[in-house]
Parts: structure tokens; C-alpha cells; sequence
């Protein structure tokens, strides 16, 4: 699926998904007005009744949805007030009565989607913690595994070549063993440079985002022995330390992912900038799975990946089908650069 498709795809989704809550709590109100109507409930229980409707809606849905529930509730409250089956009211106390449902309405369904909104920032700030926590560990595991493991290993292959040196005639058997083993020693060495850099990349300080997820992707398909196609295009030559983190992130985790669920080997990787937003994009052609299940489950690497693009003020997409593959996408304003200082304190660099 091309940019130009996904992007419609997301604003196509926004919409009908408004739609769809809207017109549900719509039919909720028209069939309650039916059911007061036939069991010739008063105007104050049938304000009850429709109040705890509109309080639903805010608790699960969109603002605008609850908005339009509101509306229609005062129009429903407006049916049944004397004289019934007619929206013209003529008591005046009934009109002041639907018009302070509809402002009381509107004004719970604020509090409530506020209450709501508050909750879920909550919920980001522990999970914001939590991808913190995990970037320091990835960063202390990472200069332990290059400072000390690598170093250690080095210092054997030194040692085990002296001794080799040491002793020229030895069986040719045993010289064969100790070609193997030195081989073995190099390949260890080269597995733990690729960890050390994965989990703490100094690259990115030094040669920017394109250049270290390029070199990521060639070593990592080399180890996996998978194919990633790498493009890059219309990007800014320099980017937000944080920016490039969080898409960094993002893409060894899609790719980790992908290569683990997939049941393919051909992966595509793609950074580019377009109306005024960084995108990336990670696609496979395996065998997909149902995004909702991930998104409702608490795995931490989904989690991290939503949690990171927040970070930087951007958003998440995850499009998949059972047997059409996955595509990973996930798009930073540029124009929220001006931001991203007071969230330097956030990742560590």
C-alpha cells in the first residue's frame, strides 16, 4: 500500500469511525424517545435517561459524537414535551427545561471526555517512564557489550593467536580445530558488535538517522539472512537527536517483528518527507495478523513503538491482513521540531 492510500485510509477511517458512533448513538436516542413514548414517561426521566446516554458516549467515544448526541437528545426531549408528537413547545418552562438538558448535557459530556482525556495522558506519562527505563538499559547494556565484552573477546583472539604462533607444529588436525575456533571467535565478536550497536547506537550522534538505519539494515539482514530494501528519499539532512531515536526505534522494532511473524524474508524500509512530515514506512508481504488484537494487547514492543512516536508529537499506523502482509507507519510533523526541547530531558541521547 502506497503513502497516498495509506494516508487516505487514515483520514477515511477518522471519519467514518465519527460516523458510525454518531449514527449509533442517534438510533439509541430515537429508539429510548419510542420506548418513553409507549410507557408515556415523564419529560424529567426521559432527561435521566437520555443524560446517561450522552455520558456513555463521551466515555468511549469522540467528543463530536457526543455533541451530536446532545443535539438529538434535546430534539427527542423536545418531541415529548407537551404537546406530545409534535416539536412545537408550548409551556414555556419546557422550553427552558430542554434547553438546560442540552446545556447540562453538553457540559457532562465535556467533563467526562476530559476525565477521560486525563486518563489516557496518565496512562502515556507511565508509558512514556517505561520507554525511558528501557532506553537507559538499552543504553548501559549497549556500552557494557561494547566496552568491556567486545574488548574482552578481542584480547582472547589476541592470546589465542600467540598461542598459535607459539606452537607451529602441532598435528594438523588439531591446527584445523584452531582455525575453526578462531573463525568461531571472529563471528562471536561481529554477533555482539551488531547487539552492542543495536541496543546503543553512537551512530546516530555521528552520522545521522539515514546513514545508521541503512548500515542497521544491511548488518541485521546479514545476521537474519533476510533481504531489506532500503530507500530513502526527500529527506532533511538533519534531524531532532529524539526524531531520529524514536524512528529508529520504531524500525528495529517493525523489522524484529516482521522477521519473527512474518514467514517472509523480503522486507521493505522507507524514509522520506512529504507535506511537511517525516514518515516511515516498514513493510513485509507475510502473513499479517488482526491489528486490533495488537492494539488492545499490553506487549511492551508495541507499546514502545506507540509510546516513542508520541514522544515526538507524531502518530502510529499498523496496516495488516491475514495473508497480505503488514505495513508499519509512523509520521512526525516538522512542524513540531520547535517542541522537541523540552522533551530532550525525556530519552536519554
Amino acid at each position: 500500500m502506497g503513502p497516498r492510500k495509506i494516508f487516505k485510509h487514515i483520514a477515511s477511517n477518522r471519519v467514518l469511525h465519527t460516523v458510525a458512533e454518531s449514527s449509533i448513538a442517534i438510533l439509541v436516542l430515537v429508539a429510548l424517545m419510542v420506548v418513553c413514548l409507549r410507557l408515556h414517561v415523564d419529560l424529567a426521566t426521559a432527561s435521566l435517561l437520555c443524560v446517561i446516554v450522552i455520558v456513555l458516549l463521551a466515555r468511549v467515544a469522540a467528543f463530536i459524537s457526543s455533541i451530536v448526541a446532545a443535539v438529538v437528545a434535546a430534539l427527542v426531549l423536545a418531541y415529548l414535551a407537551p404537546p406530545t408528537d409534535s416539536f412545537r413547545i408550548k409551556d414555556p418552562l419546557d422550553v427552558v427545561a430542554v434547553v438546560t438538558f442540552l446545556i447540562t448535557a453538553l457540559i457532562i459530556g465535556s467533563l467526562v471526555y476530559r476525565v477521560r482525556k486525563l486518563g489516557e495522558e496518565a496512562l502515556s506519562s507511565v508509558n512514556r517512564k517505561l520507554v525511558d527505563a528501557e532506553e537507559r538499559e538499552r543504553s548501559r547494556l549497549g556500552r557494557e557489550l561494547h566496552d568491556h565484552v567486545c574488548q574482552q573477546i578481542a584480547l582472547a583472539s589476541i592470546k589465542f593467536d600467540k598461542l598459535v604462533a607459539d606452537f607451529p607444529r602441532l598435528p594438523a588436525e588439531v591446527l584445523v580445530t584452531m582455525d575453526q575456533l578462531r573463525k568461531e571467535i571472529g563471528e562471536l565478536s561481529s554477533d555482539v558488535q551488531v547487539v552492542a550497536h543495536s541496543l546503543h547506537s553512537q551512530l546516530l550522534e555521528y552520522l545521522g538517522l539515514v546513514k545508521t538505519a541503512r548500515s542497521f539494515c544491511r548488518e541485521y539482514g546479514d545476521k537474519q539472512r533476510v533481504e531489506i530494501d532500503f530507500r530513502v528519499h526527500d529527506l532533511p539532512s538533519s534531524l531532532p537527536t529524539n526524531v531520529s531515536l524514536s524512528l529508529f526505534r520504531v524500525m528495529q522494532e517493525a523489522l524484529h517483528n516482521s522477521a519473527k511473524h512474518s514467514g517472509t524474508r523480503q522486507f521493505e524500509v522507507e524514509l522520506f518527507e512529504k507535506s511537511d512530515t517525516i514518515h516511515l514506512l516498514v513493510r513485509d508481504s507475510g502473513q499479517g495478523f488482526n491489528p486490533k488484537e495488537i492494539a488492545n494487547s499490553a506487549g511492551l514492543g508495541f507499546t514502545s513503538m506507540r509510546e516513542r512516536i508520541k514522544l515526538v508529537n507524531g502518530e502510529l499506523l499498523i496496516e495488516s491482513r491475514l495473508r497480505h502482509g503488514t505495513t508499519v507507519h509512523a509520521k512526525v510533523p516538522i512542524d513540531s521540531t520547535s517542541n522537541f526541547k523540552h522533551l530532550a530531558s525525556q530519552l536519554p541521547q
